[in-house]
């Protein structure tokens, strides 16, 4: 049960013997202050923007109007009083482009491209009261031929507010100016509010829109100093602002009919942290900083779960394929303000009616105008913001605080007489009825606060939780269907599609994809049979919120491993590739072994150059190319690889019409393999003919294939699982007929089919759905080149084994900086130290040379000329030679399972400085390095056995040091066996996490093999 109990009209003395403690009630004083000195309460909201909703679209009816009652209907969920959208314009805005209504000087207005509208239709329909709010993260690129702030810019914002005034009778609320960038001038604003005045709309203005470093002075100034730019201003927003801009909050004090926002808010996944962060927030804004509306991103977790800043919503909902959602606890924080309040009451002044608790936590008042109806929101909440250092109470509640709410005696008269509902959440019990409570004579309320909790008191009578008042309210979560997994095959031809729109699950990254009618002529077509097609839309580099990342959407499951894809392809009209501006492209770049081919030359210069410092200071070419890629790990436009897809692809490149077309393969921006095409697919390409493109992965095997030939296969284990992606550059083309289907190996056979790995498991990935970042999962584990030495690992043989070869694994897809790394394998005495048992040259390349085998796994073996006999219980270090500058290994990071009979001690490295270090943290090493092994009875007689006298590399025994680090985040099962591995959260139902005894839900994992289903629990991650 909620630790919350209601006291009635007892004596102070009296409670507190009762209770059997010597807590100190305190004293909490709410008077509603001067009218003059209240704050107009302007609604509590959330904000649909960087794609964050796209997969919402493609989910079945039922499950659909599900979710949009939670979030929009009164009285039920949510019940969300402001939705805020990004005014699409093809640019990336975090997880995904947002489709522009008008991509070309001219174009008629289309504002239903997307799903924006359509969540504005619908949350009008459930609630025709509802705030909105429009924001532009950009703009296409022929605005102001380049320049955001000019008359095109204005005349493409009206025309958006006038195309869903008159496509869909809603008159926006409000509009911003540009997310997170600079506020403009202000002729901009003032022409942009006479164009709305002129277009006959009502629509108000929002500034700024900005995190606090972004607070100008110049706009500072121009506020203070115009009153008629001043009056213009509606309100003016921060984003996350915790503590506020004080230069700002004194500006809006002296001009209180400008209020202040939180514009954007919490921005935290929605774990019970993330919940705590979000109800903190919507009071310590008013609190702190006399905010009037609060406005969290997102309104809800629709993307894929690889995209950046995961989580970041109300509820989750990124299965449309199987209708599953997940209700998380920021919907019930957001209905303790909502569902007990009206956009038109007043918050009572801070200090006065609103203010921090004694022992810690806030509380604020809000009532209707005339002080009839009242509620009190309470929270000592203590989840971790992502920003601000977790934007934390200045005082932490440490335990239950005992309060006596003093009322003023309007407000006490309001509610003598009437019962008041008590609701309450906790980590355990969301937005549960708690029984009613009456004001005491005296006009006293006395209730206990926990910690880490919210409670609502109000005169109000209104409030469910999806439709159910009674005081146990749970979610039936056989209402929910369950989790599965991306379906396997895929085949999708485009015909069942609507025409003009995005295909169902595809999630654009850059540019925008859509569905057209195909060529006309049936020769033309990739198949005479259809009449649709994909096309990408955008020709211009959009003026973006940050880098125009190059066209590419994305499909399937996260977790896909073994399989092939196929897809037809097409360049659609012969523009040459087009010049952008600096840093908008992260350009491809060749590395190992392919540094000394001709690549400059297949393309054009600028495609395939190994840097962008040859080309103009402010232009660097992109080029014309269509792209297929498999195991899309994961996408990331905020970090390092500046918009290129995180997985293998292949990209056919035609910089211009003279020169002859070229395909690459990729992993990321690296170029490791390329070659011209044949004669007659470089007529295809150059007529527009239809390509067929293949790639399949197996293991660590890649393989691309062009017209049905097999330009490529690399080794590599960069990317072991992920999505299918298509791309384009900034140029129309066309994909048909996409086919995703599993793969199988060969049957092992010779010495791989009798031995076993020394390492039958290695994670090269981390999942960490929970983290305060926006950084998405998987983590590829850390690869280093910043050593001299050897590394590796330490382990012990439980039984007698023999060694037959030594393996490396191959980090940079067969192209390698050098041919060839010692490997060592030695054994530790606590005595005399190590000792060599066997040393081989092993190949980073894939060779023909005898005694080399490259396995599946992405393994380079080289078969030892003795095998080698391991003692029981005796240790020994598998290592391998590394120079600083060299081939990248991985860091000790990495987690690994070793076969039956073996134990891994932990990571190993030794320096020229300090010898060998040894680090004591099992199932984790260096490398990853491995062995072929076999049982010591089937070993030859020319057998060497672990006994060997000290050589070269003997040494003192070494010193094992305990580290200190936190462990790693969790992995995902194995891959082994063509396994199917996905990921779900946990049920997050109130009374059986109570049952559970648990804190906070957890995420577990599925390993889905023969069609049986083994659910496994996860610790909690860190």
């Amino acid at each position: 049960a909620l630790a919350v109990k209601l006291w009635r009209d007892q004596s102070e003395a009296e409670l507190l013997a009762a209770r059997g403690d010597a807590r100190q009630l305190r004293n909490v004083s709410i008077e509603e202050g001067r009218e003059a000195d209240r704050h107009p309460f302007e609604g509590i909201g959330a904000l649909s923007a960087g794609a964050s909703s796209r997969l919402l679209q493609d989910y079945p009816a039922a499950q659909k109007e599900v979710i949009l009652d939670l979030l929009f209907k009164p009285q039920y969920g949510a019940s969300l009083q402001i939705l805020k959208v990004e005014i699409g314009a093809d640019t990336q805005s975090t997880d995904g482009t947002e489709p522009s209504h008008m991509r070309y000087r001219g174009e008629k207005a289309d504002c239903l491209r997307g799903y924006e509208a359509w969540l504005l239709k619908e949350a009008k329909v459930r609630n025709p009261d509802i705030r909105t709010y429009g924001l532009a993260w950009g703009v296409p690129g022929w605005i102001g031929n380049g320049t955001f702030f000019s008359k095109d810019n204005i005349f493409y914002h009206v025309s958006w507010l006038k195309c869903i005034k008159e496509t869909l009778d809603i008159e926006i609320d409000y509009v911003g100016i540009w997310n997170e960038r600079d506020w403009g001038a202000a002729w901009y604003v003032s022409d942009l509010a006479a164009a709305i005045k002129e277009a006959n709309l009502t629509t108000k203005l929002v500034m700024l829109d900005a995190v606090d470093s972004q607070v100008k002075q110049d706009f500072l100034s121009k506020f203070e100093e115009d009153e008629r730019f001043q009056e213009l201003i509606s309100a003016v927003g921060l984003h996350y602002p915790c503590n506020g801009n004080e230069q700002l909050s004194e500006a809006l004090r002296r001009h209180p009919s400008t209020r202040f926002w939180a514009s954007e808010e919490t921005s935290t996944v929605a774990d019970w942290g993330g919940a705590g962060c979000w109800g903190r927030m919507i009071n310590q804004n008013y609190v702190r900083m006399n905010a009037t509306s609060s406005i969290a991103w997102s309104l809800i977790w629709s993307v894929y779960p690889n995209l950046e800043c995961f989580g970041n919503g109300l509820l989750y909902a990124f299965e449309p394929w199987s209708g599953h959602y997940e209700v998380m606890a920021p919907v019930w924080m957001s209905a303790h303000t909502t569902q007990f309040t009206k956009i038109g009451w007043v918050y009572l002044p801070a200090g006065q009616g609103a203010g921090n608790l004694p022992e810690g936590g806030t509380y604020v008042t809000l009532a209707s105008a005339d002080l009839v109806d009242f509620t009190v929101v309470l929270e000592t909440l203590q989840g971790t913001c992502m920003y601000n250092d977790g934007c934390l109470h200045s005082i932490k509640a440490q335990k239950t605080q005992s309060l006596q709410l003093q009322l003023s005696s309007k407000l006490a008269a309001a509610a003598r007489g009437r019962s008041l509902e008590v609701w309450a959440t906790n980590s355990s019990h969301w937005f549960q009825r708690l029984p009613d409570m009456q004001v005491t004579e005296k006009g006293f309320l006395r209730i206990d606060v926990p910690v880490d909790a919210i409670i609502t008191i109000s005169t109000l009578g209104t409030a469910t939780k999806q439709g159910n008042r009674t005081a146990a309210a749970t979610l039936l979560e056989a209402q929910v269907p369950p989790q599965q997994p991306f379906p396997f095959p895929f085949l999708e031809d485009f015909e069942s599609q609507p025409l003009y729109r995005a295909a169902a699950f595809f999630a654009d990254q850059g540019g925008a994809f859509e569905v057209v009618e195909a060529p006309a002529a049936a020769a033309d077509r990739s198949d005479p049979q259809t009449t649709r097609v994909l096309e990408q839309q955008v020709t211009t580099p959009p003026i973006g919120w940050g880098p125009a990342t190059q066209p590419m959407t994305l499909l399937g499951d996260v977790n896909w491993t073994d399989l092939s894809v196929n897809v037809a392809a097409r360049f659609t009209s012969p523009t040459p590739g087009l010049l952008l501006p600096f840093g908008h492209f992260t350009p491809l770049v060749p590395f190992g072994h392919a540094m000394g081919s001709n690549f400059a030359s297949l393309g054009g210069p600028g495609v395939l150059e190994p840097s962008v410092e040859s080309t103009t200071p402010d232009e660097v070419p992109t080029p014309r190319q269509v792209v297929l890629c498999l195991r899309a790990s994961r996408y990331t436009f905020f970090g390092a690889t500046g918009g290129q897809t995180e997985g293998y692809c292949v990209r056919i490149i035609q910089n211009n019409t003279s020169s002859r077309p070229a395909w690459l393969l990729t992993i990321s921006s690296k170029i490791v393999e390329s070659g011209y095409l044949s004669s007659e697919a470089s007529q295809k390409v150059v007529h527009g003919g239809w390509l067929q493109l293949r790639m399949k992965a197996y293991k660590a095997r890649i393989s691309a294939f062009v017209e049905g030939e097999k330009v490529a296969e690399i080794v590599d284990v960069s990317y072991p699982l992920g999505q299918v992606g298509l791309g384009c550059g900034y140029h129309k083309c066309q994909f048909d007929n996409l086919e995703v289907r599993p793969v199988k190996g060969k049957p092992v056979t010779g010495l791989l089919a009798a031995s076993r790995p020394l390492l039958k498991q290695y994670d090269p990935v981390m999942f960490h759905y929970n983290a305060r970042s926006c950084e998405p999962s998987p983590t590829p584990t850390r690869t280093r080149t910043d050593f001299t030495g050897l590394i590796g690992l330490a382990f012990v043989p439980r039984q007698p084994t023999a060694v037959t070869a030594l393996g490396r694994m191959a980090l940079r897809g067969s192209q390698s900086l050098f041919a060839a790394h010692s490997v060592e394998l030695l054994e530790l005495d606590e005595i005399t130290g190590l000792h060599l048992l066997a040393v081989v040259a092993v190949s980073t390349l894939d060779t023909q040379q005898a005694g080399v085998v490259t396995t599946d796994d992405g393994f380079h073996y080289a078969l030892l000329e003795k095998q080698v006999v391991l003692q029981p219980n005796k240790t020994y270090v598998l290592a391998s030679s590394e120079l600083k500058d060299g081939d990248s290994f991985f860091d000790e990071g990495g987690v690994a399972a070793p076969s039956e009979g073996l134990d891994i001690l932990g990571p190993v490295y030794a320096d020229e400085q300090d010898g060998w270090h040894f680090e004591a943290y099992p199932n984790m090493l260096y490398g990853p390095l491995n062995a072929l092994l076999v049982p010591a009875t089937e070993v030859s007689d020319g057998s060497q056995p672990s006994q060997p006298s000290p050589g070269p590399d003997a040494g003192a025994a070494p010193t094992v040091r305990q580290k200190h680090s936190d462990p790693p985040a969790q992995r995902l099962p194995s891959q082994a066996n063509a396994e199917q591995v996905f990921f779900r959260p946990a049920a997050h139902d109130a009374a059986k996490l109570a049952l559970n005894g648990e804190a906070e839900p957890k995420w577990r994992v599925e390993v889905v093999e023969d069609k049986t289903v083994e659910e496994k629990e996860l610790g909690e991650i860190s």
